[in-house]
Order: structure tokens, then sequence, then C-alpha cells
């Protein structure tokens, strides 16, 4: 029973340290997407997903009975993420130790719940924390199944609903899938076993041929990765995983030492010099697989694929390999936990913990979220303006870095505020943004409106865009405030 609790309390606890401070960053694009979607009418949304994110719908389906019964804040609508890194330290630790024993089970907790993706995922308004989850406890399901030799199709059958449920969470989590092939095949089941898990896995993958099919449709959504940097070294081997430069370096060393301890035991047992169970490659029991093959699987395999696809049509970034985070947790939980020197694993995760810190502390700042401070803005509208003032936003942003966002996110500033540019709400377009006017086409609505509130994005440390503001001072409007933000400028313009 002991690793059943200490499942529970490292979860509890995991989950609180992933909200702690998770209200404080600004919503940023992605997160406003999300929220805007779940806030639609079913219908709407059903609606909108047919031309736009339907690999996110299952979360923005689950993300709308939400905020119907708790109400939105942003810590409500992050709450769920960090639920769901709860859920998946729980999984890890019943893995490891299904897989490796107890010891590594609690070491494997530890480094999960203080690893930078992890704790980021954690306070993100998206499907990735729910899909690493998704991929422990479908990881679990998996190794009971063959450790049992398991045939009978209606114990199977959890598998397949679990792998469909991953799919629609996320579309790419299904990469596992080649991870769990390794450890069918590790752990040198019957053919019989081998043979239900690949009918469960091509059921499985069946299921989600709509979400499938709605995701190649609408791949364009993702084109603008062929423009981005997002492919080089930092981003693969810091950002991906471990957040900050520090901490990757302890990370890879730790998982380089522990390959290298696997290479020497293959030569070692072959040898006859020493039995597996001495090894980071034993089993804890017969029948299933190393945790060593199903860790270093599961962190690499869903990579050089997605990579390879990548090399064809742009589809990589950082944030698809959440589901992989456990992964990396299992495997520096295994290094550490094997030595016989019991002091080594003391000094490990002090120094994990350390190194680790500065990330988390950073992704609970203003303005860690792609450098959002719709937050500011929005403080600034609630001091300052007052009903029946008119409001402006830059529309010539890219569309998740648009000032009209904060309206959205942080609703109570813009009440009583005319929005004198809205043409059409998101509620009613076929996506999640509103369309507008441009300023040309709407002055009379300025004609009994005294101050006008205008946010301009600019780049950190660059110009404000000075969007509209030459129309606005032909109609007899002048700067009178200005507040500069970390990504905009809110500026107040009253008649003279």
């Amino acid at each position: 029973m002991a690793p059943y609790r200490t499942a529970i309390i490292f979860g509890l606890l995991a989950a609180v340290l992933a909200a702690l401070g998770s209200w404080i960053p600004s919503l940023w694009g992605d997160e406003a997407a999300s929220l805007l979607s779940a806030q639609r009418p079913i219908p709407s949304l059903f609606s909108m997903l047919g031309r736009v994110d339907a690999v996110h719908g299952t979360f923005y389906l689950l993300l709308h009975f939400w905020l119907d019964l708790v109400g939105y804040t942003p810590f409500n609508i992050r709450l769920p993420s960090a639920i769901a890194v709860g859920i998946t330290v729980a999984g890890v630790v019943i893995l490891a130790n299904r897989l490796a024993g107890y010891r590594t089970a609690v070491v494997a907790g530890i480094v999960c719940m203080i690893l930078p993706r992890v704790t980021y995922m954690g306070e993100e308004a998206r499907s990735y924390a729910l899909s690493a989850a998704c991929a422990v406890w479908l990881t679990i399901i998996l190794v009971r199944l063959i450790g049992r030799g398991e045939l009978r199709k209606s114990r199977w059958l959890l598998y397949t609903i679990v792998l469909a449920v991953s799919g629609y969470v996320f579309l790419f989590s299904l990469l596992i899938i080649a991870s769990h092939a390794v450890a069918v095949w590790s752990a040198r089941t019957d053919r019989a076993v081998r043979k239900a898990w690949l009918l469960s896995t091509i059921a499985g993958v069946l299921l989600t041929a709509p979400v499938g099919i709605w995701g190649f449709i609408e791949r364009g959504q993702i084109s603008y990765l062929s423009t981005s940097d997002a492919v080089n070294f930092k981003v693969i081997a810091v950002d991906q995983w471990f957040g900050n430069a520090n901490f990757a370096i302890v990370a890879w060393t730790i998982i380089g030492l522990c390959v290298i301890a696997a290479v020497v035991a293959v030569v070692r047992i072959r040898r006859k010099t020493v039995s597996v169970e001495d090894t980071v490659l034993r089993r804890q029991t017969s029948g299933v697989p190393s945790l060593f093959a199903v860790a270093l699987s599961w962190l690499v395999l869903p990579v050089v694929l997605l990579l390879c696809m990548n090399a064809v049509s742009a589809v990589y970034t950082v944030r698809y390999f959440s589901f992989a985070s456990p992964a990396a947790a299992l495997l520096i939980g295994l290094a550490i936990a094997t030595p016989s020197r019991r002091w080594i694993a003391p000094i490990a995760i002090v120094l994990l913990v350390a190194t680790a810190a500065p990330s988390y502390l950073f992704q609970r700042t203003a303005y860690s979220k792609n450098n959002s401070d719709w937050a500011s803005d929005a403080a600034v509208l609630q001091v300052h303006a007052r009903a029946g003032d008119a409001v402006l936003f830059d529309e010539s942003a890219r569309p998740s870095r648009r000032p009209r966002l904060a309206k959205y996110t942080y609703p109570a500033a813009f009440r009583g505020l005319d929005d004198i540019a809205l043409k059409t709400p998101y509620t009613k377009s076929a996506t999640w943004m509103d369309t507008t006017y441009p300023l040309t086409s709407v002055l009379n609505k300025l004609d009994t409106v005294n101050r006008v509130w205008m946010i301009e994005y600019r780049s950190p440390g660059g110009t404000m865009d000075t969007y509209d503001l030459q129309t606005l001072k032909s109609l007899g409007f002048a700067i009178t405030k200005e507040f500069p933000e970390h990504a905009s400028v809110v500026l107040q313009l009253d008649r003279q």
C-alpha cells in the first residue's frame, strides 16, 4: 500500500506546486484561444472546430464545462492543468515502483514534480499537462497487461479507449505507440500478447481517425513554424524539457551516465561478470520491460519521429513533447536511485532542485508567457478608464499577440468601455478571433466621445506602432498620458 499512499501524497504536492503563483503571469495567445473557444456555446464551438483547432477540441470542450462549473479567472482556467500534473506525478510513482522498485519511485516522483517542463505545463491553460497524464496512465495499463500475459479482449479494451482518449486530448500523443512497441518486445512477451497489443493499438488509432483527418486538413494553422527557428540545439536540449541551461547540463549528464551504465551493463551481463538485477537494466518482476527501456524509448522515439516529419512539413515545437516529460523524470530517477551509495541520491536531488528553482520562479512572473502583458494593460484601464470611454486596439500585430485579447482575458477592466471598431464578436465568427472595422469606417462613433484609450503592441524593447494615431489627432484628440508596459503602450487621448 505504501507506493499508492506515496503516489497520492506526491500527486497532491505536485498539483499544489504547479498551482502556486499560476495566477501571476498574464495569459497569452494560446491560452486566449483556449478561453475564447471554451466560452463559446457548444454548437458554435463545434462549428469553429470544423475550421480551426480541431486537434484541441476535446480540451476546449472539457474546459467549457469546467468554467461553467467554477467560473472564469486566470487561476481557475489554469487549475485543471495543475490537477493533471498531480495525476501525472502520481502515475510516475506507480509506474516506477512497478518497474524498478520503491526507491526509484520516490526519486522519480520528486524529479517529475520539479521538472521545469512539468511546472510550466501545470500553469498553462492548454492540453499538454493532460496529455502527459494520459501517457503515464496508458503506460501503466500496458505494463499491467503484458506483465500478466493478458489475452482477454475485454481487458485490452481499456488500453484501446485510453489510447484513443490520448489522441483526442492531443494528437501527437499517439507517438508514444513507438515507445510501447519497444516495451512490448523488450518484455519478451508471448506472441499472442504482442498480437493483442497490436490489435488494440490499431483499434485505438482508428478511433482517433476523425481528429487525425481534421488535424491534417487544418495543418495550415501551424504553417508559421516553417518561418520560425523552432528547431535548434538549445530548443531541443534545453527548452524542450529542462527550462534553463544549468538544469539541462545536470539532467543530460545524469541521463548520459545512465545510458553509459546501460551499455556497460550489457557488456558485463554477456560476460557474466554481473547480474542484471544489479544494473540499470534490472526488471522488478519477470514479464515486464525494464524501466530503462520504457523511459529511454519514450523520451527519444517520439522526438525523432516528429523531427523526421518536420523535415517534410513544419510540425515541431517544444510544447508538443510535454507528454514525454514523465520519461525524462523516470530516466533521471532511475539513474539517481540505482547506485549502491545512498548518499548520491540526496545530493543529486538537491542539485536538481537548486537548478530548477530559477525556471520555476521565472515561470511565475508577470510577463513569462511569451512576453504577454495583457494583465498590465487591463490594470491600467481598471484604474484610469471610466464608463463611456472608447477603446481601440492595435490590430496590426499577429493574431495571437493582439492587445484586443486583453478584453476577453481580463474582461472586468473593459466593462462600460465602447469597443467602437468591433464588427463581429468571436462567438459569431468562424474562428476564436473578432473581426473589426478600420477606424476610418467608424469615425462617426467618436462624435460624442471625449476620451479614447488605445492599446498598441510593441515588441519588448521596441517602439510602438502608432496605430491610427494620426487619424485620431485629425479629429482633435491628443495624447495626454502614456502608460508604457512590457510589450505594449496604453495611451490616453482626450479631445482638445
